[in-house]
């Protein structure tokens, strides 16, 4: 399943990507119907059908800002060649935008805006930790599949934390330049033990300002520590 991101960035050693409107085209009917992409892009920068007429569906994952924070900064850390040393450095970074990607807050209320939007199925991480046969039977039933009970459970073992941890392609074992793993814990809720109370206090006044009127909602701490 290749990166969108990879296919629209020009580097000569990624064999997805394209360096023309044309070429990504090209490069989309080349891939076997139904085709599936991932992506980190807002939903402005999502390239979009010409044909008014034709609905890509979209699937968005969303996780609580906080934990997405320290999630990201321990995915730097094992970067190579990376600038960011430690968290307090990466935080001021983070709550001004001045990362990959940008603003959190800007990406999600980005897609957001779209909630009513028959093609986007919305997810919530903490969501699909707490119950995952739940959010695979929605994707199911939003891309039109019906999954016996066999099926089901054999994706559930398979997307678990566990398992995608082991799984080289999904941990991206294979790239020797790491400094560590990419798939590190997946808690819900880890963000405490990073945020400092003022660092807490000065995200949480960010977010009341940012968020006001979305109507969104999230979860902030796992099951084992409410």
């Amino acid at each position: 399943m290749p990166w969108l991101d990879g296919m629209l960035l020009p580097f000569p050693e990624n064999p997805y990507s394209a360096t023309s409107p044309v070429m990504i085209e090209r490069m989309f009917e080349s891939f076997p119907s139904p085709r599936v992409f991932k992506t980190h892009l807002p939903y402005d920068l999502v390239p979009k059908p010409c044909d008014q007429a034709t609905k890509p569906r979209y699937i968005y994952v969303m996780r609580n800002p906080k934990d997405v924070a320290v999630s990201y900064y321990h995915h730097i850390l094992v970067m190579p060649e990376t600038t960011i040393t430690t968290w307090n450095g990466f935080f001021e970074l983070f709550i001004e935008g001045k990362v990959l990607y940008g603003s959190w807050f800007d990406h999600v209320l980005s897609w957001w805006k779209h909630k009513d939007d028959t093609n986007i199925l919305f997810l919530k991480y903490e969501e699909m930790k707490r119950n995952s046969p739940v959010a695979i039977q929605k994707i199911a039933k939003f891309i039109g599949k019906e999954l016996s009970h066999e099926i089901l459970e054999c994706i559930v073992n398979q997307t678990s934390f566990n398992a995608m941890k082991k799984e080289g392609n999904a941990n991206y074992s294979w790239m020797q330049e790491l400094k560590g793993d990419v798939i590190r814990k997946g808690q819900v809720g880890d963000w405490r033990n990073y945020f400092t109370e003022e660092q807490n206090k000065q995200f949480d006044s960010l977010y009341a300002e940012k968020m006001a009127g979305s109507g969104l909602q999230f979860e902030f701490r796992g099951e084992e520590q409410i």
